[in-house]
């Protein structure tokens, strides 16, 4: 049905598992390539999925074949960061899977909180519902020399800060929270969620391990400032195909290392 000359733009060739779900639809059209250089380049209209170095695609690819994978996989995720059993996923807010109460739980929260002020309310990549914890896990796989993947972007960030702020006072401490403000957003809606079932907090930024000296720098500030039990150590993309590769249970273990270790190649370092 699609033309021969669009199918350059069809990114479900970068992803290795539900490929069609309408989820990736979605993130698809709001996540492209748009500006005038991107069409003088001639890929203007590309999905970020399509690149082999994104992070949407790479979460996909290996938590959405983890979940599929059944109790072996999911013993994988929960192993990797540290969680009770595991009981649901949610990708950029949604639960693909058993399409659970939490999703709207979340949902609620972001427009209650964030819908104070107009203007683009982003999801987390992944929020993991266990038996004890809610966790989310902020997904980084590149780095544009030594800037913080975290940072602050655009004006309405300070204005958001200040929302967050009378949520939770202690986020005062934080020094230079524009470095770190993606993990003081994943704090916020953390501590609110997990506060309505009953559960433990927890914050885990995943990232690639060549990143991690120059990450560290930023993580300390918000992780001393902030209560250290909600804020968990890295894990690293590296951790987690060490330990799929261990799990010969699952079938698909050869096809998601493969997708890590080709976003690895791909991925733009800091110096």
């Amino acid at each position: 049905m699609i033309p021969e000359e669009l199918k350059k733009y069809d990114f479900r060739e970068n992803l290795i598992v539900d490929r069609d779900n309408p989820i990736l639809i979605q993130k698809a059209w709001r996540d492209r390539f748009s500006r005038k250089e991107h069409w003088k380049a001639d890929y203007g209209g590309l999905a970020y999925l399509s690149k082999p170095n994104s992070e949407d695609a790479l979460t996909w690819n290996v938590f959405r074949s983890l979940q599929l994978a059944g109790s072996d996989g999911l013993r994988v995720v929960s192993g990797v960061f540290g969680l009770s059993q595991i009981k649901r996923m949610l990708f950029w807010g949604c639960d693909v899977q058993d399409f659970g109460e939490e999703q709207q739980l979340l949902n609620i929260l972001i427009r209650t909180v964030d819908g104070k002020l107009p203007g683009t309310m982003t999801e987390p990549d992944l929020v993991i519902v266990s038996q004890k914890e809610v966790a989310f896990v902020e997904c980084k796989l590149n780095l544009n020399g030594r800037t913080s993947p975290w940072r602050a972007r655009g004006e309405g960030a300070g204005k958001r800060f200040e929302i967050y702020r009378e949520i939770f006072p202690e986020l005062e401490r934080v020094d230079g929270w524009k470095d770190v403000y993606q993990l003081i957003r994943q704090y916020v809606f953390a501590r609110l969620m997990a506060g309505h079932l009953g559960k433990r907090p927890v914050v885990i930024p995943l990232i690639n391990e060549a990143h991690r000296s120059i990450l560290q720098t930023y993580y300390s500030r918000v992780k001393e400032s902030l209560d250290d039990r909600v804020f968990h150590n890295f894990v690293t993309w590296q951790e987690i195909a060490e330990r799929i590769s261990e799990v010969s249970e699952i079938l698909s273990n050869g096809v998601i290392l493969k997708k890590i270790q080709e976003a690895l190649v791909y991925a733009k370092r800091g110096r």
